[in-house]
């Protein structure tokens, strides 16, 4: 009897995907007006007359997937309350448009406006786990690209036609509208023609692409994004060696101007104002104390978060994601982020881990990271947005504005130059990181350094067996503040000095924890940030002085000519001061601009990079089918060289990681992002995803079996899970036949339900 409990309550399977998941099929759709399913919430922006809104979630919700949920404005989930997304659910949030528009996207104006944009405040909590056959999308009012189409766009145009900032709802034409209540039921399509007449209405905007490039290759910036608020550590506002760990350092969270939402006072100790929010309250800052038990802002699993990146206010643009201080409870895999206009992934502080993460054509850093980041990242992908304008090739994926992501990631420290700890050391393994690639000429000119992962501010990290390639650039920059000489010590306030030295304490951290995060002083055996068996490729061969890059080529026609001809085959192969810029201008970063010799990658640190002990890679080729030029179409992670198969043991065994994967890359058999992103509808990738067809007995011991089919020399991973939230590792298995099989020794029948899932690496 408890063998047939136990069958029937588990859940096996691979990581499936359909090609048809379903939020919205059929006619009518009923769409929901979230500002009605909560409280209403307003403030004055300080130093302005305009009113923004917020709506305030203060009851547990569950949004459905037979109803498309509208976000007109800030929502935020309140301090003990969860909202629940069901798998396959499609949410659209609008923007307000102002009248200062440039080739059709949004300008920042004096006063902010209230894009939709969803934001878990500390202590609030969000269930989104989609799954590969039915992802939970995140986009824009108008995008049609979605299961159910253009029937799944509201009845209203997200423009205002008098020029001011309050938005009108346009009604397009041959619908019908009906009230209702508690946001049932608001907007009813009954379908025909939409209203080709109204500026920004789909048909104008969407239906058509400009020099041959898809449209939705060229929005940006439509709606503000996803925002979690944790209460994990985060190092800002503490002096210099202020071990924000300590039990006996208070935080001091703002004390803000209801109305306006100003700082009346306090000093954000430990915590972080969120990016371009309007303040309200309690509400909009992260961080806090909470590292044991680790701190739990819910799941996000299988989204598709697309066209966010609001212009809220000069230099205030929202990400596709944004984590402040969100701790290592919260589960984040399996995440796509489209056409951002700002960052996709930015993280001020905590513990949180991520993996399987998408990040695609963002407008500035695909990864970002800020005052004392520890988090865990395996199986990420970034591919940086090559467009400069209208000036650009078809080639190009098009954008229509000059958001196209300058260096691939930005890692800092805490603000400022002080040394407070924990130092920002994150760990991140399996990565295939592509930059802007050699179609613009702007690679050879541009007053912005493509290079590859940036590290300034006393940022640091540990990345371990991944690929970075096509920075025109550069393969690393790694600066820090003025410096006319080599470093000659681990600076507590310097990048170059924690990439080519050793501390002599303060553990993984530098606040007394190993790399699993427990209480462990131990001196780091080598510098705290450090590349290891990584591969650098088609990096630093576009010539710009302004960084010190000699460039092997001094212009783009000369870079076509040998790659077109191919008669030069190691065209791609650059000098060690073509890889490692030599300076890099710091204004805008809280110095004076200089371009001063070893301000960056210094000659100590170009020792350790390429140290024979790291293992790591310059100018082979590592396999993979990436052009040079174009990132719209054809990319397949899929490696054909066999010495990225196997690179190293050393990714660390640590919060989750898989210390199996010793491959290079994202992706070794299987395209994991295929059949549930935007990126796989648009043809982005080619390649396949294997999905083994899994099955459950039970052996004589009462030990659970799993046994699934395979593909020879293919690697798959075995995870198991008591909740079906959050998964561990059982066995990691590279499959000597058609079928292979794994007994989870660790666990017996029992009453209580198992998961357990096998993807494909």
């Amino acid at each position: 009897m408890k063998n047939n409990h136990f069958l029937s309550m588990m859940a096996a399977f691979g990581l499936a995907t359909a090609a048809s998941a379903l939020a919205q099929t059929e006619k009518p759709v009923t769409f929901v007006d979230v500002a009605t399913l909560g409280d209403g919430a307003t403030v004055v922006r300080s130093g302005g007359t305009t009113k923004v809104d917020a709506t305030v979630l203060t009851k547990n919700q569950r949004w459905t997937r037979d109803r498309v949920y509208v976000l007109a404005n800030n929502v935020f989930i309140t301090n003990g309350v969860t909202l629940t997304i069901e798998p396959g659910t499609l949410i659209r949030a609008e923007q307000v448009w102002r009248a200062a528009e440039a080739n059709g996207q949004p300008e920042a104006a004096l006063t902010p406006a209230d894009p939709g944009a969803l934001i878990v405040a500390r202590g609030g909590r969000i269930i989104a786990s989609g799954t590969a056959d039915a992802p939970i999308i995140f986009t824009s009012i108008d995008d049609p690209n979605v299961p159910g189409g253009v029937d799944t766009i509201p009845t209203f145009e997200n423009k205002d036609k008098t020029g001011g900032l309050n938005p009108q709802r346009i009604l397009k034409t041959d619908v019908t509208t009906v009230s209702g209540t508690n946001g049932v039921g608001l907007y009813t399509l009954r379908g025909g023609a939409l209203n080709t007449s109204v500026a920004k209405s789909y048909n104008t905007s969407w239906a058509s692409g400009t020099n041959g490039i898809n449209s939705a290759f060229r929005h940006e910036g439509l709606w503000g994004g996803i925002v979690i608020c944790g209460r994990a550590t985060l190092n800002r506002g503490y002096a210099d060696g202020v071990n924000a760990n300590s039990n006996t350092v208070l935080i001091e969270e703002p004390v803000l101007n209801p109305s306006t939402g100003a700082i009346a006072s306090g000093n954000q100790r430990g915590v972080q104002l969120v990016e371009g929010m309007a303040g309200f309250s309690d509400f909009s800052f992260g961080g806090g104390d909470q590292v044991n038990p680790p701190d739990d802002s819910g799941v996000l699993r299988f989204i598709s978060n697309r066209y966010g990146g609001y212009v809220i206010a000069l230099n205030a643009e929202l990400n596709s994601y944004s984590f402040y201080g969100v701790g290592r409870g919260t589960v984040l895999e399996f995440l796509e982020a489209w056409n951002n206009q700002d960052d996709d992934f930015e993280f001020w502080g905590g513990d949180v881990g991520m993996r399987y993460a998408l990040s695609m054509f963002c407008g500035d850093d695909g990864f970002d990271t800020d005052q004392g980041f520890l988090g865990a990242v395996q199986y990420f992908v970034q591919v940086q947005n090559n467009a400069n304008g209208a000036a650009d090739s078809t080639t190009l994926s098009g954008r229509s504005t000059s958001n196209y992501g300058d260096s691939l990631t930005e890692n800092d420290g805490p603000e400022g130059a002080n040394s407070a700890v924990p130092f920002s050391t994150y760990i991140l393994s399996n990565g295939t990181l592509i930059g802007r690639g050699y179609a613009s000429a702007a690679s050879w000119s541009s007053a912005n350094p493509f290079a590859g992962p940036n590290f300034r501010d006393n940022g640091g990290a540990q990345w371990y067996n991944s690929i970075i390639m096509d920075n025109p650039n550069g393969a690393v920059l790694i600066t820090d503040r003025t410096s006319t000489g080599d470093v000659t010590t681990a600076q507590m306030n310097s990048s170059l000095g924690r990439y080519a030295f050793a501390r002599t304490n303060g553990g993984f951290d530098a606040a007394g924890r190993n790399a699993a995060l427990a209480d462990d002083a131990t001196a780091p055996t080598g510098p705290d940030g450090k590349f290891v068996g990584c591969w650098f490729y088609r990096n630093g061969l576009a010539k710009n002085g302004a960084f010190g890059v000699d460039g092997k080529y001094t212009n783009k026609t000369s870079f076509d000519a040998d790659y077109t001809n191919g008669s030069i085959t190691n065209f791609h192969v650059a000098t060690s001061a073509q890889l490692f810029p030599s300076k890099h201008d710091r204004n805008g970063r809280g110095a004076s601009a200089d371009l001063n010799t070893n301000r960056a990658n210094t000659p100590n640190v170009i020792a350790q990079l390429t140290n024979s002990s790291n293992r790591n890679v310059f100018d082979a080729d590592p396999g993979l089918t990436v052009n040079p030029y174009t990132r719209t179409s054809g990319l397949n992670l899929v490696t054909t060289n066999t010495n990225v198969l196997s690179v190293s043991n050393s990714v660390p065994n640590v919060r989750n990681m898989n210390p199996d994967a010793n491959f290079a890359g994202a992706v070794r058999n299987s395209m994991w992002m295929k059949g549930w992103t935007l990126s796989d509808k648009l043809g982005v990738f080619a390649g396949t995803l294997e999905v083994p067809v899994v099955s459950l007995t039970i052996n004589g011991s009462g030990q659970p079996v799993i046994s699934f089919g395979s593909v020879s020399g293919y690697k798959y991973v075995v995870e198991v899970s008591t909740d079906n939230r959050t998964y561990s590792r059982v066995a990691t298995v590279q499959a000597s036949g058609a079928s292979s099989t794994v007994t989870d020794a660790d666990r017996f029948v029992s009453a209580t339900p198992i998961y357990y899932r096998v993807i494909t690496l």
